[in-house]
């Protein structure tokens, strides 16, 4: 599945657009209001037919995903691994994940 990645701005219109892919996962909702309100995460959206399908928040001065969701319809077709990749591509370095993530 081919997707494209890009950094948006961490704003409330913005984050007000990730109803769909944050649908089964409200956790995140309050996980992006509060980066919203703090401003130290860069936010990247993955790209797939022109619809948004997956989300990540990143560290502000580092390589580092914080958290990141893919959508529910499009979960196990290697989506989150190629966000991952794609993002470290933008960044110019290889992203690192946290701790509790495998792979």
């Amino acid at each position: 599945m081919p997707i494209s990645v890009q950094a948006h701005p961490l704003t409330q219109q913005e984050c007000d657009t990730f109803d769909k892919v944050l649908r089964e996962d409200p956790q995140y909702r309050e996980k992006l209001a509060s980066a919203l309100s703090t401003g130290d995460r860069r936010l990247f959206v993955a790209h797939f037919n022109g619809q948004r399908v997956a989300i990540a928040l990143i560290e502000e001065n580092q390589p580092r995903l914080d958290w990141m969701v893919v959508h529910p319809a499009t979960r196990g077709r290697g989506v989150g691994k190629d966000f991952v990749r794609l993002i470290g591509k933008a960044l110019g370095e290889p992203l690192t994940l946290p701790d509790h993530c495998t792979g």
